[in-house]
């Protein structure tokens, strides 16, 4: 037995499709366990909200970093789908990344380091992003 037409290459695309939506799905899960993770350190009063306007005065007066307000980390809390230039199948717009922080809280990384929220919620959501991907 022959099959003259198979071409294995042209069910790469729909494969990739599947897996990148798994993939968000996934990464969903791990924002939805950091906000919560985040949202308790708030409720035990581990983070105390500050708002603060734009300095007026200083080297920094009119910056707009300068100013603080309450819940803008978990705000910052998102997925996101970066695309690299490579031509070959699960390679080319497949990295599906969870980001925290951006230019008005800059401070994400300090407070993982301090009070993390981001790897515990990774930690937390294995069980269910390995049942979404089908992994054992």
């Amino acid at each position: 037995m022959r099959l003259e037409s198979w071409n294995p290459s042209a069910y790469d695309q729909s494969f990739e499709d599947v897996a990148v939506e798994r993939l968000v799905k996934a990464a969903n899960i791990v924002r939805a366990a950091a906000k919560r993770r985040l949202a308790g350190q708030i409720g035990r009063g581990a983070i105390t909200g500050i708002n603060r306007p734009v300095y007026r005065k200083g080297d920094y007066a009119g910056v707009k970093w300068t100013a603080r307000e309450f819940g803008q980390l978990m705000k910052s809390i998102r997925v996101t789908r970066k695309k690299s230039k490579s031509g070959r199948a699960f390679l080319k717009a497949k990295n599906v990344r969870v980001y925290a922080g951006h230019y008005l809280a800059f401070y994400a990384d300090i407070f993982e380091h301090y009070r993390p929220f981001m790897r515990p919620a990774l930690e937390d959501s294995m069980p269910m992003i390995k049942t979404l991907i089908g992994v054992k």
